[in-house]
């Protein structure tokens, strides 16, 4: 079984730990970006009328992600294919509900996220809120982001993984790109002789 089809098994028994065992597939894939550009490549997709490029698109990036679904969901449906339409609807609900049984969205039982995007994929399109300002949170070894929505109220949102995944890859991008430098042959300077 492959991968991909291995984080899916959450749909079968959409609970708080298949979730989180089908997560920690993604987290733990060497392509693992939590910040990659994958949701807005798929809107610009969208936008150009590519529906059958968005329904292919696939990667470990958005196999967790509700906005992902969502917009394969109107891909399929300007399409016409009503059955595609259905099983991404049914994907991006219970993402929706399996990511509000991972906490409550308080300071001491955040939501724990896979991309940073799911934050407002869960509060503008399942709860139908807005959010209106967005913090880093530190409290001992949590590290959060507090987003105040325009009601006043605050959800907390675990972001540790996601966060170490990104100090990760800039090291290794800095890593390679020094690299990179190295190798490079060195040229005179014209002045140097």
């Amino acid at each position: 079984m492959k991968t991909y089809e291995k984080v899916f098994e959450f749909l079968a028994d959409p609970t708080k730990e298949t979730f989180l065992k089908c997560r920690e597939l993604v987290i733990n894939d060497p392509e693992y970006d939590p910040y990659s550009e994958d949701i807005e490549n798929m809107q610009d997709l969208l936008n150009e009328g590519k529906f059958e490029e968005v329904i292919q698109y696939v990667n470990v990036n958005i196999l967790l992600s509700p906005r992902a679904h969502i917009y394969k969901y109107f891909a399929y449906k300007e399409l016409a294919e009503d059955k595609g339409r259905s099983i991404e609807m049914t994907i991006a609900q219970l993402i929706f509900e399996c990511l509000e049984k991972t906490g409550d969205g308080t300071k001491a039982s955040p939501y724990i996220i896979t991309r940073i995007s799911d934050e407002r994929d869960l509060i503008r399109h399942h709860f139908n809120k807005q959010d209106v300002s967005q913090s880093l949170v530190r409290d001992g070894n949590k590290i959060m982001d507090a987003l105040t929505l325009d009601d006043g109220s605050q959800l907390y949102f675990d972001i540790k993984d996601p966060y170490q995944r990104m100090a990760f890859s800039f090291s290794k991008r800095n890593e390679q790109a020094e690299s990179k430098e190295e190798q490079k042959p060195q040229k005179k300077k014209w002045w140097k002789f």
